[in-house]
């Protein structure tokens, strides 16, 4: 049987007021496209999405998307790759989109090239659990940063094990690791923010300043740490005036909680990447929907972020030690 006959004998069986009409396969990724009948609803397939994998002997549930200026819902599987998508394999140097910090992500589920501008998505919150691909993002964006872009980078790393490499290997990477050095850092930040808005209201185009951009992993250590809020406040004042100074700042966590991402948090971080997380309460925290608790780990994510909401992709692979090699020497 076809896949979209098999589909459509899959909804019939439920009754499912839907019908696929369309299907696309490529690598790892699967999608359907359904449009709803008189009277069908979305959460009836939602509500059945256990069902409908099951059927498909698929190994998770799928993601779904609603399309609404091509009128269809899309329904996302995916399954284990084979091979993984390495980074260095997949950097391309020719057809660059427009963008100011341009990084190369990934593969989308329709086989595209997964690119983000940081400039359009100041301040980003990448989550996931271990083994998610949580880690392997950020190698990923410090590659692009140093392969693409012309930036001050600095990597924050609490537990002294992911990104120490980079200290010793790779002279443009600032790498901090305390409490203090990262509430001096900020604080610093505010006064580089400062004076380049004096500087452009001299009349200094914006263009002229270089980008920084400030990784700060496991923050929720910090958080713990932060017994004054001073941590905490001086990076919500930063986050929330920096972007037209060009300066950008990710952080990172695996736990995803309403204590550690509050809605201060979430206002001045509008872009997000969801790896693998734990439960759809740790979904709606990161993504304010579920859909990440369902994803397959090893750089399965969902992005929000100014242009996509909750689009999967497949995060491309590579590690401290490869960057190093590459860009270190």
């Amino acid at each position: 049987m076809e896949p979209i006959q098999q589909f459509n004998f899959i909804l019939k069986s439920f009754k499912i007021k839907a019908e696929c009409v369309s299907y696309h396969k490529s690598d790892n990724y699967t999608y359907f496209d359904l449009r709803l009948m008189p009277n069908g609803k979305v959460k009836d397939i939602a509500r059945y999405s256990d069902e409908i994998s099951l059927a498909l002997k698929t190994p998770c549930k799928p993601s779904i998307k609603i399309l609404h200026e091509q009128g269809v819902i899309r329904l996302e599987f995916a399954s284990p790759r084979k091979d993984s998508l390495n980074l260095f394999d997949y950097f391309t140097n020719q057809d660059l989109p427009n963008g100011d910090i341009r990084c190369l992500l990934g593969q989308t589920v329709d086989g595209r090239h997964m690119w983000m501008d940081l400039a359009a998505n100041p301040h980003m919150i990448v989550s996931g659990t271990t083994g998610s691909g949580k880690s392997v993002l950020l190698h990923n964006i410090i590659a692009n940063l140093l392969n693409y872009n012309d930036v001050e980078l600095t990597v924050v790393d609490p537990k002294r094990v992911e990104f120490s490499e980079y200290h010793d290997r790779i002279s443009s990477i600032n790498v901090l690791y305390t409490y203090d050095e990262v509430v001096e850092l900020l604080r610093s930040l505010i006064d580089i923010m400062e004076h380049r808005y004096e500087l452009m209201r001299n009349g200094k185009p914006a263009s002229g300043l270089k980008p920084i951009v400030v990784i700060i992993d496991e923050f929720s250590d910090l958080i713990i740490q932060d017994k004054g809020n001073i941590f905490y406040e001086t990076l919500c004042r930063l986050a929330q005036k920096c972007r037209a100074a060009r300066i950008h700042l990710i952080l990172a966590t695996q736990r995803p909680s309403v204590d550690i991402i509050n809605g201060t948090i979430k206002a001045n971080f509008p872009a997000r990447i969801a790896c693998r997380v734990s439960s759809h309460v740790d979904s709606k925290v990161i993504l304010d929907a579920p859909g990440a608790e369902n994803l397959l780990g090893k750089g399965d994510a969902l992005v929000r972020d100014a242009s996509r909401f909750m689009e999967r992709f497949q995060i491309a692979y590579t590690t401290a030690q490869q960057v190093c090699q590459y860009f270190g020497g």
